[in-house]
Formats: C-alpha cells, structure tokens, sequence
C-alpha cells in the first residue's frame, strides 16, 4: 500500500479536481512516452510552469482528446491531463520519414517518429571545453539572447539545450508573407576533438492567427484554408533554415577561415 503524508493530501486533491475541467473527446488511444520525460499539467495555465508529475521514458499513455496542436488530453488514474503532443509517439505516424511534393524525404528518426537533423562533426585538436564555450556563445549570438533559449547547460557533461524558433513566410501576390514560426529543440554535446548536434521537435505555430497553426511538422491533416501545397513550402522553408542553422553552428565550433578569439 502507497501511504501519502497528510501534508499532501490537499495539494494533490485540488490537483485532481483541477484535472477534471478537461474534456474527453474520443475514445482512449494508446500513444507511447519517446525518450523524454512526458509532464503531465492539470491545466493549461499550469503549463508555464515546472510539474512534478510525469510519465516516464517508454511509458503507455492514453489519449483521449486533442486540446490544441501542442497538447494532448490523457487520462491517468481516473484524471485528465495535458501532455506536450511532441512527447508522446503516435502509433498511426507515418512509418517513414514525411515527404516533400516533389518526393524529397525530410531527416527522419524511425525511433521518436519525429523529423530529426543530427549528427557529428569532428574538430581535431580542440578540447571539450572549448568547443562547449563555442556553442555556448554561438547559441547566444543566433538566438540573440541565450538566457531565453537555453533549457539545459551542463558543461562537465557537455551538454547544452536550446529551444528556439525559426520564422517562416509564404509567397503571396508575389511577395513574402510571415507564416508564424518554426519552433524547435537543439542539443548539443561535446567531447574532445567532436561536437553532436540534434535539431528535432519542428512545429508549425503562428502567433497571430492560433487557428492557422498546424503544429508538429509531421503532421499530414491540416486545419482548414491551409492547402497541401501551402504546407510543404512551409516543410521546405523550415528544412532550409534548419539546414542553415547547423551550417552556422559548424562554421563557428570549428571557426572555418578564423581565428580563435581566445588564441592571443
């Protein structure tokens, strides 16, 4: 038997019964928990901040609504909770990597179901810290403020996680036209000699009009007004600046045509 201090007890009742304001609507899905842990809120104003509660690594989780692009209904001991969709691994994903119209694949991770740009970049001769100071003033320089991005720093572990957003546009009349954003998570770790960087979790989202948000890039049902063809030039947009980011993130951890500022 699980004994609950008294202390708890009326934290975790008006837990409950704030979980209760959410709606079911479907029947259960089961999804799985992907290699993060999946927090799970009472509310949507509960978002904002830390939880407590989770589902762990490789956990079932089952999915009984869709409460907007980015959070997903589950119910858990008889409650209801909202769970970031990008956790949470879609039985029906599709099995291989989405595709552009003209047939291009996008990066795909088999594992998470997620569009996924990774990999390892050697730099011979320089140490781990260095190359962790590198990407540390890197992310600060291309997100403009690495206060506001950065989730994670770790650097004996040299690890470093940084959550940003890439904007988007849509030709209109012959113009370019903001589409809302892409955002994303990149992590990188660093070891003598090497880096890795792994930019993943890309969804859809425009601030202005909620509605016209799609969501995560792997998704294939698009809200309404919003044709395919508008959807894989924003795919295509976002593949370009993802693909530009990682080829400025390599430029300045291995300082291509440049000195080391701290070699004087």
């Amino acid at each position: 038997m699980k004994i609950i201090p008294f202390s708890l007890l009326p934290v975790i009742l008006a837990f409950s019964a704030a979980a209760q304001k959410l709606e079911a609507s479907g029947a259960p899905k089961t999804f799985r928990v992907g290699h993060d842990r999946a927090y799970l809120y009472r509310s949507a104003a509960d978002t904002a901040r830390p939880s407590a509660s989770f589902l762990a690594p490789g956990e079932d989780a089952a999915v009984v609504g869709q409460f907007s692009p980015r959070w997903l209904v589950v119910k858990r001991t008889g409650f209801l909770f909202l769970v970031s969709s990008k956790l949470l691994i879609d039985p029906s994903a599709p099995a291989g990597p989405p595709q552009l119209l003209d047939g291009t694949r996008l990066p795909y991770d088999a594992e998470t179901h997620l569009i996924t740009y990774q990999g390892v970049v050697e730099v011979p001769g320089v140490g781990k810290d260095q190359l962790y100071v590198r990407a540390h003033e890197w992310v600060a320089k291309a997100y403009r403020s690495a206060n506001a991005v950065i989730q994670m720093q770790d650097k004996e572990a040299g690890r470093l996680v940084a959550k940003g957003a890439m904007q988007i546009t849509l030709p209109v009349l012959g113009a370019a036209a903001d589409a809302g954003y892409i955002r994303h998570t990149l992590t990188l770790y660093v070891k003598d000699g090497r880096y890795k960087y792994v930019l993943s979790n890309l969804e859809h989202t425009d601030v202005r009009l909620r509605a016209t948000s799609v969501g995560p890039l792997e998704k294939e049902d698009l809200p309404f007004g919003m044709s395919k063809k508008q959807w894989d030039h924003l795919r295509r947009d976002a593949d370009k600046g993802a693909k530009e980011l990682i080829s400025e993130l390599q430029a300045a951890m291995t300082l291509k045509g440049t000195k080391d500022p701290s070699d004087f």
